[in-house]
């Protein structure tokens, strides 16, 4: 397994190359930009570059457990955090994600940027890819603008999708982050008790009365089954209006 690349090479042609290293390469890969790029696995794609740490850093970055991969992937920010939170929620797009999958090294003599890595490729679920970059809209320089359209007509080259990820849908991120913490398959529902849940929301119910019908014909305990319950609604079988804040009066429905 190659290790991970404090510094990017430069680039001394004249097209753009890009680097990338998967489970299915040996070593660091290096190709011309083009249509070809678009059979590359990304998505098993390891990180092009190390998270760098330093006393003082400002950002906060860690390890996110996605109950879409099954796997870690990293992240170098909160609003990173959240928008692999957010991927990781929207299992009706999105098959897999991979963080910082590649870099991209513009060609010699390309005016203020010499390289960049995206922030995540994602595989979608119709089989399509795309590129992530994670940037608030406060933070969208001229200069991070102008990387951000060189990787956008790269995309367009390859065939790819491209999004610049600004935050959480308003109205949504306190629920969203809160029914995260129950996506860990131990939050997930007993046979039994699953059904119990579907039945109990099958016409829509207060989150609090569909739990506590469930209570009663299930001899489970309230704490389990409202556990169950989120989980539930973090993968979707169950679904609320995200936009407004849970809570035991907020109505739920088999999706």
């Amino acid at each position: 397994m190659p290790a991970r690349l404090r510094s990017l090479p430069a680039n001394v042609t004249d097209t753009t190359l890009a680097l990338w290293s998967s489970d299915e390469a040996a070593d660091w890969q290096t190709q011309s930009v083009g249509p070809d790029l678009a059979g590359v696995r990304l998505e098993r794609a390891r990180p092009a570059r190390e998270f760098v740490s330093w006393p003082g850093k400002r950002n906060y970055e860690g390890l996110w457990w996605s109950s879409t991969t099954r796997a870690h992937i990293g992240f170098e920010s909160l609003l990173e955090r959240d928008a692999l939170l957010w991927l990781d929620w929207d299992t009706d797009a999105v098959a897999r994600i991979s963080s910082q999958p590649l870099a991209f090294l513009w060609p010699k003599g390309t005016p203020g940027h010499k390289s960049h890595v995206p922030d995540y490729f994602v595989r979608l679920a119709d089989g399509d890819g795309k590129l992530v970059d994670v940037r608030s809209e406060a933070h969208q320089s001229k200069k991070a603008l102008a990387q951000f359209a060189l990787t956008r007509e790269v995309c367009n080259l390859v065939g790819w999708q491209y999004e610049v990820w600004p935050a959480l849908p308003a109205g949504m991120a306190e629920s969203l982050r809160w029914l995260a913490g129950y996506r860990q398959d131990r939050c997930a529902p007993s046979p039994e008790t699953h059904d119990r849940i579907l039945a109990a929301f099958a016409d829509g119910a207060r989150l609090g009365d569909g739990v506590e019908q469930v209570v009663r014909f299930a001899a489970v305990p309230a704490e389990i089954v409202l556990a169950n319950v989120y989980h539930l609604l973090w993968d979707r079988t169950l679904t609320v209006d995200l936009t407004r804040p849970l809570s035991m009066s907020t109505k739920a429905v088999v999706s």
